[in-house]
Order: structure tokens, then sequence, then C-alpha cells
């Protein structure tokens, strides 16, 4: 009882100031709450009218953020599977591609492949003269003699024996 007494005794300065804490704190509903009861004693106040618009306001601006923000992310995550799905076209298209290439390589690999070769038949693109060939021999022979000669060279002293240098 003594609560209600309270209540009723609340002028609409304090409905006022409770209703305007509640709305710095940003709880819009208490706030909202707070200015309904107090225009409910005092409905010509002016200062309690003025905070109701100004809460409502708030609360339909916030509102308003919350379906942006809910558009944004769903246009965010549109964008994201719009961007996967091109990317996955594009990796379908370069398998694709790759596919037919390594097709149409492996075509010219057979139509360049003699099938047949008769035993007096020559290749023309192959083959090399005869003095090319005894200079390319003679090329390996003289690298082999050259390495042959760096295996047989004795290896100096220095680099095997480790003494102490202090």
């Amino acid at each position: 009882m003594l609560a209600n007494t309270q209540a009723q005794a609340q002028s609409a300065d304090e409905f006022f100031h409770g209703a305007a804490n509640a709305f710095i704190n940003a709880d819009m509903q208490n706030a909202l709450e707070t200015v309904d009861r107090g225009l409910s004693q005092y409905p010509n106040n002016d200062n309690l009218s003025q905070l109701k618009r100004l809460i409502e306001e708030e609360k339909e601006k916030q509102q308003q953020q919350q379906q942006n923000q809910q558009q944004s992310s769903e246009q965010q995550e549109e964008e994201n599977q719009d961007q996967e799905e091109q990317e996955q076209e594009q990796t379908s298209e370069q398998e694709e591609q790759e596919q037919k290439e390594a097709s149409k390589q492996n075509e010219e690999d057979a139509n360049n492949q003699p099938e047949d070769i008769e035993e007096g038949e020559d290749l023309i693109p192959n083959e090399i003269s005869k003095e090319d060939a005894d200079k390319i021999l003679k090329a390996l022979a003289q690298k082999e003699k050259d390495l042959l000669k760096e295996f047989k060279k004795p290896k100096s002293k220095a680099n095997t024996t480790h003494d102490k240098d202090w």
C-alpha cells in the first residue's frame, strides 16, 4: 500500500527524470513504460509528451538500423554466394579447358607418332648428319676423359687434416 501511495505521490518531474535516465542508458522499454505511467497521471505534461515522442523516434531509428543491418548482411551473403558460384564456374571452365588442351595434345602426339615404320623408311626430322654425330661423340668422349682426370687427381692434405688452431 505504501508503494502504491508513493507511485501516486510521484510528481511529473520524477517520472520525467526516471524515464530520461532509462533513455540515456538505452533502456528504451523501461523509459517508455515510465513515461506512459507519468502521462497516465499527468496527461497534459509537455515534458513527458516530448520525451515520449523522442523515445518513440529513437525506437524507430533502432528498428530501422536493425533492418538495414539485416538487409546489409543478407546482401553480403548473396554477394558471397554469387562470388563462390562464379569462382566454381571459372574453376570448372578452366578444368574443361585444360582437359580439352590435354586431349588435343594427346591427339597431336598420336598423330605425330608413325604407326608402322618400315625398315627402309627414313625419318627426316630426327635425322642428323654423320659429321654432326661424330662431333657429338668426340665432345662426350672428351668430357668423360676430363672427369676421369679430375677424379684421379690426388686430393690435397690441407682439406683432409684438421689441426687445432688454438
